[in-house]
């Protein structure tokens, strides 16, 4: 092959629709959000129990 004399350029351009300010809502709404708040949960009463609970002096 012969190579190539200017280097290989990409230019991104942005789109011309203007983007909202706000996000639009997940299709399954508030699931992932409450998954992600029950896994926090669960992690912060495992903490807990590994270091021994939090009413402990």
């Amino acid at each position: 092959m012969r190579q190539q004399t200017k280097p290989f350029i990409i230019e991104r351009k942005p789109s011309r629709k203007p983007k909202p300010d706000v996000l639009k809502p997940s299709i399954w709404g508030k699931l992932d959000t409450d998954i992600a708040q029950g896994l926090q949960d669960q992690r912060d009463t495992e903490e807990a129990a590994a270091t021994g609970g939090d009413d402990r002096a």
